[in-house]
């Protein structure tokens, strides 16, 4: 099991320890078991120094696409993907962001958040479960007759984009003290500041 918390950070499976937020990459990397490390860096990946403004630079971090080179390995426990991120300016040193992405539609290692297992349960349940959830309006999704719901708890920093009925795909964001590293440009944890684009002076 992968536990997540917002003062912990992650939980390993099999009594492997724990990733805490706050950590450098290295000691992310001393704490994995060598099997678990891959390694990926996306090619649509980009460094904050290519971004013309701070508030792009976010947007590209909580949107996936900013890579700090530091950070470009995930870690794989059966049917599940653990990504690692760091702050904002001056914090991108430090563990501040965690990814889980379900790779199987049935994952053998269950993700849970305070007791609560976010991947084993249809979106509802899971929505009635949380505290002080906001329920995000569902979306299609990838496939036919899926539907695609996400939700929040501000408190927590934790974010879920789950489908029903439930795939590969699925994902749980945790973010840790450090996001906080990003107010210079935004008030919310999840959103940045007014006209903030990910792909300003990159794609356009």
């Amino acid at each position: 099991m992968l536990e997540l918390s917002q003062d912990t950070g992650v939980t390993l499976p099999g009594g492997a320890g724990a990733v805490r937020f706050g950590m450098t990459p290295d000691e992310v990397l001393s704490t994995l078991t060598e099997g678990a490390v891959t390694r990926r860096r996306q090619c649509m990946t980009l460094t904050r120094e290519q971004y013309p403004e701070l508030r792009h630079a976010h947007d590209a971090w909580l949107n996936g696409l900013l890579h700090d080179p530091d950070w470009a390995f995930e870690a794989e426990f059966d049917g599940v993907r653990l990504g690692f991120w760091g702050g904002g300016p001056g914090s991108a040193d430090r563990l501040a962001r965690l990814d889980v992405t379900t790779t199987v539609p049935a994952p053998a290692t269950p993700v849970a958040w305070d007791d609560i297992d976010l991947f084993g349960y249809p979106a509802g349940e899971v929505a009635e479960a949380l505290p002080e959830v906001t329920r995000l309006p569902d979306g299609p999704a990838a496939g036919a007759g899926r539907t695609a719901t996400g939700l929040v708890v501000e408190t927590a920093g934790l974010r879920l984009s789950l489908l029903t009925p439930a795939a590969a795909g699925q994902r749980a964001v945790l973010l840790g003290p450090d996001a906080r590293s990003w107010q210079a440009c935004c008030d919310g944890a999840w959103e940045c500041a007014k006209e903030g684009d990910a792909l300003t002076g990159i794609m356009r």
